[in-house]
């Protein structure tokens, strides 16, 4: 039987394992921005590398442009696409999170499993519960600038939970608020105490 924690995590719990989902923030009109945005940037972004590539023969200039104006352009061009496909990567990817994107956990008798996908594609990692240490809420510095940006709507946002694993940090959980992600660590604690015993009776 399906259970919710919040409106964006399903729980099923079956005999030796629980599958959990974590779907990412719905917000239709910020999508609609978002995805006309995208739009907008990329056709910019085609345009100035249609520019550098034909030598900005489309350009109207009044005079002749000499050598030097040229290659300002040029340079001017190179900076701006730097920047452009940087950000224009970013925003792909969060919008295509957002309209097709999932965690997925899994955890059984013998570890958890981690799986981000936009439509399916995504890796799957595999944790062994007795190398996972220090599980709990990561925290999160509401000034800082940088947490401030990664969290803007056009990025994919921070996650909320991690645990340490081989001496790496490991992380999932994003977006989510204080409230779910602290009914959610609760409950994987309780579901991991819970195979480990099954686990241990089986051995």
């Amino acid at each position: 039987m399906e259970k919710w924690i919040g409106d964006r995590i399903s729980i099923v719990d079956q005999d030796k394992s629980t599958t959990i989902v974590i779907h990412p923030i719905r917000v239709w009109w910020k999508e609609i921005l978002l995805t006309l945005w995208v739009v907008s940037f990329t056709f910019i972004g085609l345009y100035m590398l249609y520019q550098l590539l034909t030598g900005f023969v489309g350009l109207n200039y009044m005079d002749i442009p000499t050598e030097e104006e040229l290659d300002n352009q040029r340079i001017y061009a190179i900076v701006f696409l730097g920047f452009w496909g940087y950000f224009e990567f970013k925003t792909v990817k969060a919008l295509l999170w957002y309209r097709f994107g999932k965690e997925l956990l899994r955890l059984d008798l013998d570890g958890m499993t981690i799986k981000k996908s936009i439509l399916s594609y995504g890796k799957a990692n595999r944790y062994f519960f007795e190398n996972i240490k220090k599980f709990g809420q990561r925290k999160q510095e509401e000034t800082s600038f940088g947490q401030f940006f990664e969290n803007a709507y056009w990025s994919m946002g921070t996650d909320a939970l991690s645990f340490s694993y081989m001496g790496k940090e490991k992380s999932f959980g994003r977006r989510l608020n204080d409230k779910d992600s602290r009914l959610l660590m609760r409950l994987i604690d309780d579901r991991i105490k819970k195979l480990l015993k099954q686990s241990r009776k089986r051995a």
